[in-house]
């Protein structure tokens, strides 16, 4: 086996926690593939890494993966020239390494340069820094500390730049960070068409994104000014001791045991999201291997909702206060502490009170308001859900970096409580932007009157950005305006609050979302199932949720499946501007799983207010 050696990538893990550089130098299985948020983010991260290479015309593409020895050594060979641009350049100093995105070498002076496809404000940096402040990514009060959102990006860069200072001794080195810049425009359509995805297939069958390629133009190129190359040498220079320091200390621990990498590790509520926190299906967990004991109890106390707002006893953090008493379980989780700092119970420690109560009994928690809350509905009912999409390379003229795009709707109306509900629905199909199609379609499907039911604030939300956004593209609509103000202020009723509130079922856990309350309820209700089949012609399997159960679509050879946003995103972006976008059949294909997707989302709320009619003995 090849010698471990400590990545950037490997840097920044351990920066989160110390054990799991030990999880992921031993392979230790992770759920990171399977995120498809993450995905998504990756997706956008290689496009917008592709632009910027983009600027670089001359720049030489290095092949990496036959070792590290043999890549750094193309490396170093390259940059024997006096000039040259290198993407992908490969450092090792001992056994630390890294890849570099960009490294523009002129005679005597390297500039480094690591892309990132985080949203910066351009305007304000350049602002901050002609005043003599020090720029967006610092305080705007002396001494200017770095923010914290910023600090793992500037560690990343600041390891790369420790390792190229040794490689090459006595050179000048300029470290910049390359950043999606929120304060311009895109200027042409259709920029996402204007990226290839790169993927490999593995024998079997699954595929891996390996990195994106500009593939428009050099007169479409002259117009993507969408990336701002920032000069971080100062922060850089904040960091760099702190970093070599923790880097030696990572580097000496590589070969070690488990036993030394959690030396003085704190447990926390974050542990509840570790990517090494796997399956129990899985050969071997780094999650249960690092708490050891700790984290076997069903249920868990990661398990209680907002556990990390919680204190223990002595006001310490409740988490850790536990981990110290050697206990876990959700039911071992002292009651009496789970309130406000002046001893009053909130609505948040109402709701962990309930879920330990009513998980330990077993049962279903209603609360006195809810029968009175369904009562006060009265038909029509517009049941709506959106998807929407924020991509770092925005899709049409006019917008920002992540700008919004609301791409489609679904509603599904009841006339009156207990009534079969009838479906309408919305998907943008045409290259143009979407918003305000979006929201006049809607507008003939909910009309001017009527509760419009919702789970979470988002759709009111999104209606606000809406009207922001058509002030921005000209369009002068104010009955328009009006309608959506109208909605949002005065039609909206959030079911998830009744959920969170008013509502608990011990399969919820600690989550409210949609796909969790219905996944809950789905398995002990049979009336549930049997309104589904009533309603949709379709078979209720008792052991998987209608989530669960949408079957994946073959499309150009790869099966592809949309089960919740994230996947929405992905498969709208792939209709609109992927290899299939120039194909009606595909094209339908890929429109077809986002209906289905969508339209079972307002469904959903439609039985679960269905399950709530019964629960309060109003059905």
């Amino acid at each position: 086996m090849a010698p471990h050696t400590l990545s950037k990538s490997d840097f920044k893990l351990a920066r989160t926690c110390d054990a799991k550089l030990f999880f992921r130098e031993n392979g230790y299985p992770d759920n990171r593939d399977m995120n498809p948020y993450l995905a998504l983010l990756a997706e956008g991260g290689y496009m917008v890494e592709a632009l910027a290479k983009a600027k670089y015309v001359d720049g030489v593409q290095l092949e990496y993966g036959r070792g590290v020895v043999d890549d750094y050594q193309r490396t170093i060979d390259q940059l024997g020239r006096d000039q040259v641009t290198l993407f992908e350049a490969t450092l090792l100093v001992g056994r630390q390494q890294a890849r570099v995105d960009i490294l523009e070498k002129k005679g005597n002076t390297v500039r480094l340069l690591e892309v990132k496809a985080k949203s910066f404000d351009g305007a304000e940096h350049a602002a901050s820094l002609s005043e003599g402040r020090a720029g967006a990514l610092r305080g705007k009060k002396k001494p200017y500390k770095i923010f914290s959102e910023w600090v793992e990006k500037l560690e990343d860069i600041t390891f790369q730049v420790l390792l190229l200072e040794k490689v090459l001794p006595g050179v000048t080195i300029k470290p910049f960070l390359v950043l999606v810049d929120t304060s311009k425009n895109a200027l042409i359509d259709n920029i996402p068409s204007l990226f290839e995805l790169v993927r490999r297939t593995s024998a079997d069958g699954s595929t891996r994104l390996l990195t994106a390629r500009y593939t428009g133009s050099p007169e479409q190129l002259a117009h993507l000014d969408l990336v701002t190359e920032v000069d971080v040498s100062a922060e850089v220079a904040m960091l760099r001791d702190d970093v070599a320091e923790a880097a030696a200390i990572y580097e000496s621990r590589l070969d070690s045991p488990l036993s030394v990498h959690s030396v003085g590790i704190e447990r926390r509520s974050k542990c509840g999201a570790c990517e090494f926190r796997v399956d129990e299906s899985a050969e071997k967990s780094g999650f249960d291997e690092c708490w050891g004991a700790l984290a076997t109890p069903r249920p868990h106390m990661l398990e209680l909702f907002s556990i990390g707002t919680c204190k223990a006893p002595d006001r310490s953090s409740l988490v850790d206060w536990m981990v110290g008493q050697q206990k876990a379980s959700l039911f071992d989780i002292p009651e009496d502490c789970l309130v406000k700092a002046d001893g009053r119970i909130g609505s948040n420690a109402e709701r962990q009170r309930r879920q330990i109560e009513f998980t330990r009994r077993g049962d279903v928690f209603l609360s006195t308001d809810l029968r009175g809350k369904v009562e006060a509905l009265h038909g029509p009912m517009y049941f709506i859900d959106f998807e929407t999409s924020r991509l770092a390379l925005p899709y049409h003229a006019g917008m920002r970096s992540y700008g919004l795009v609301t791409f489609q709707w679904s509603c599904h109306t009841v006339a009156s409580l207990g009534d079969k509900p009838t479906h309408a629905e919305w998907l943008n199909k045409t290259d143009v932007w979407p918003n305000r199609a979006f929201a006049e379609s809607l507008r003939e499907a909910i009309g001017d009157s009527g509760q419009v039911l919702t789970w979470s604030h988002f759709e009111g939300t999104t209606l606000k950005q809406i009207i922001a956004d058509l002030d921005k593209f000209g369009h002068v609509v104010p009955e328009l305006v009006d309608w959506m103000t109208d909605v949002f202020e005065n039609r909206i009723v959030d079911l998830h609050n009744w959920a969170k509130y008013d509502f608990y079922h011990p399969g919820m856990r600690g989550r409210t979302s949609i796909k969790v309350v219905l996944d809950a309820l789905w398995k002990s209700d049979a009336p549930m199932r049997k309104q589904f089949e009533a309603w949709t012609g379709m078979v209720a399997d008792e052991s998987r949720d209608p989530y669960a159960s949408l079957p994946p679509v073959e499309i150009s050879g790869v099966f592809q499946d949309v089960h919740e946003g994230t996947g929405a995103m992905r498969a709208y972006q792939e209709m609109m501007y992927g290899v299939d976008k120039n194909d009606p059949a595909k094209k339908d294909m890929w429109a077809g799983l986002l209906q289905r997707y969508c339209e079972l989302d307002t469904l959903s709320m439609v039985l679960i207010l269905e399950h709530w009619r019964r629960c309060v003995g109003l059905a």
